[in-house]
């Protein structure tokens, strides 16, 4: 019996899917870009940073 895969495991196969594509279309226009990969925690305190920088 399987399930339905979650929200969070939703969103985490989209991320991986849009980093996957936008690789390969960055290789095809002859780009060579580092894949930089953050936790949720990692992410959530840049947007915080992000926020007090921008919001002054």
């Amino acid at each position: 019996m399987s399930t339905k895969p979650t929200l969070k495991q939703k969103e985490k196969l989209f991320r991986e899917c849009q980093n996957h594509n936008f690789m390969a279309s960055s290789q095809l226009d002859g780009l060579q870009i580092d894949q930089v990969r953050l936790s949720d925690e990692q992410i959530a305190q840049r947007l915080d940073d992000l926020r007090a920088h921008y919001e002054r």
